[in-house]
This record gives C-alpha cells, structure tokens and sequence, in this order.
C-alpha cells in the first residue's frame, strides 16, 4: 500500500492556521455578538477540527475507509446533537398543555 508523503511545509501551514484560529476564537470570545457568539465559535470550531482531521490524522490522503469511517462519526454526532435539541426545545410542552 503507498503512503502519502505529506511535506513540512504542509505541516507548519496547517499549525499556523490552527493558531490563527486559536486567536480568533479567544478575540471573539472579548466581543459581545449576542445570538451570533455561538455560531461563529462553533463555525471555528468545525473549521478547526476539519483541519486536524485533514492534514494531522491524514484523513485527506488516507483510504476510502477511513473516510467512511470519520462520514460515520459526523452523522453519529449530528444524530446525537438532534436528539439533544429535541429533548432541551420540547421541555416545556407538558406544563403547557396541562401536564404537571
């Protein structure tokens, strides 16, 4: 089986977008966006963790398995955070009509 040879070069521009990220995050974290905080912090979240994924863990240039194997952990993760939404946004519902 060939290996990817991934460069240097790649390494060091993917760990200076990772701190810029990192910046990014703790200067927005100082500004007050009000209902647009949590989106853009998990929007740089996501980028983040798409960039380890791709070039660290070798998702990138790895095999097809291991592709469907990361496409299984985001649909499991999203099928968990629906989940959790639906429990957090339906709590109300029993008081409302009439419950206890």
């Amino acid at each position: 089986m060939k290996q990817a040879t991934v460069s240097v070069r790649t390494y060091a521009l993917t760990f200076v977008a990772l701190l810029a990220l990192a910046l990014v995050t703790s200067l927005i974290g100082m500004i007050d966006l009000g209902p647009f905080s949590l989106p853009v912090a998990v929007t740089i979240a996501t980028m983040k963790a798409v960039l380890i994924a791709a070039f660290f863990m070798q998702a990138l240039y790895g095999a097809k398995q291991i592709r469907i194997i990361l496409a299984g952990g985001v649909i499991w993760f999203l099928i968990m955070v629906t989940l959790t939404l639906g429990d957090y946004m339906t709590r109300g519902w029993v008081s409302a009509l009439g419950g206890k």
